[in-house]
């Protein structure tokens, strides 16, 4: 762009796939040189919302092929699916658990202190992959809302995405898609559930978060933790500044009382 150049910058939520009441957020971007008296002129690039999702896996290929491994160490189905509880309140189910955290208990630090195992938390949603060395996750979504899918301390290849039963084909190999968002598509109806097959490398040791980056999505238990490498977690030293907030918050809760109002996310 020139120095002079004067823009819009848009973002756009259709309302095809989307209940918004605003859905258009516009702001004008004046470079250095730029008349800023005068309204910009650019227009707004088309896009295609016919099926309100991410654009076509084919269409996205990246220039540095990085080929994910053709068969993963191991491999976990993920189904999400909405509930109601007997409060009736309406909770997100990651494998028929919601999520809800304990602020007392950051799983982070029950592993480094060698404590892999929650039998009696079931609702913490950890899966430990001990020490394979690449993991395959297939999330099917049962309901007609899309999820855009975030996973945290890496990037994933985007294997396939589609409707009903996945294939086994991958979509561009071996220069696939990565990512560390992407929408998994709405079910086209009870019997007929979407699917986002997406895999990584277990090269960052620690438990990372895998969830839906729509808030009340996941402040409503669409969330699970994904351990790797526990045994290196253990011989990983945990900043001290992560412990110190830990012994405030700990203190903090003991003499007073915490309204967790939601999943804790």
């Amino acid at each position: 762009m020139a120095p002079n150049s004067t823009v819009f910058m848009r973002s756009d939520i259709t309302r095809k796939c989307s209940t918004a009441n605003q859905p258009l957020a516009l702001a004008a971007v004046y470079y250095e040189k730029a008349d800023r008296s005068k309204t910009p002129k650019s227009n707004a690039q088309p896009y295609d919302d016919s099926k309100c999702g991410n654009d076509d896996l084919s269409l996205s290929k990246p220039l540095f092929p990085f080929p994910a491994l053709p068969n993963a160490a191991t491999t976990l189905n993920l189904d999400v699916t909405l509930r109601r509880n007997a409060s009736g309140v309406n909770l997100w189910h990651m494998n028929n658990v919601s999520f809800r955290a304990n602020y007392d208990a950051p799983i982070l630090l029950l592993s480094a202190a060698g404590n892999n195992s929650y039998p009696f938390s079931p609702q913490w949603n950890v899966y430990n992959f001990q020490s394979n060395s690449s993991v395959r996750v297939i999330v099917k979504n049962h309901f007609r809302a899309l999820h855009p899918m975030h996973l945290h301390g890496h990037n994933f290849f985007v294997l396939a995405e589609g409707v009903g039963e996945w294939d086994g084909k991958i979509t561009n190999y071996p220069s696939t898609t990565r990512r560390d968002v992407h929408m998994v598509q709405p079910a086209r109806d009870a019997n007929t559930p979407a699917y986002l097959v997406l895999q990584y490398d277990t090269d960052n040791p620690g438990v990372w978060p895998f969830h839906c980056h729509v808030a009340w999505h996941v402040s409503a238990g669409l969330y699970v933790n994904l351990m790797e490498h526990p045994d290196q977690i253990r011989r990983k030293t945990v900043p001290q500044t992560i412990v110190q907030t830990c012994r405030d918050w700990s203190v903090y809760s003991g003499s007073e009382v915490v309204e967790q109002i939601d999943s804790g996310l």
